[in-house]
């Protein structure tokens, strides 16, 4: 699964659980500015886990990541599972 797939699965998850306008929601979007807090990163983390049916290892992110470098991680981390 590519980036750009990722990151639309991410926007999805950011929609039905917080209900963010997915025009905001670009690869720069950074998560502080939305309003999402590391709780809400890990909730995140766990519905792409059940819908990707992997278990995400290494989730090391940058302060205040953006949308895009999340995805960049859990990219990462299914290319590490392969």
């Amino acid at each position: 699964m590519d980036n750009a797939a990722i990151l639309t699965k991410i926007q999805s998850s950011l929609h039905d659980r917080f209900g963010l306008d997915v025009a905001q929601l670009g690869d720069g979007a950074r998560l502080g500015d939305l309003g999402v807090d590391s709780l809400h990163v890990l909730e995140i983390m766990l519905d792409l886990e059940a819908e990707l049916g992997t278990k995400l290892v290494d989730l090391s992110f940058p302060p205040n990541p953006s949308l895009g470098e999340v995805a960049a991680v859990i990219s990462r981390n299914l290319a590490g599972s392969a």
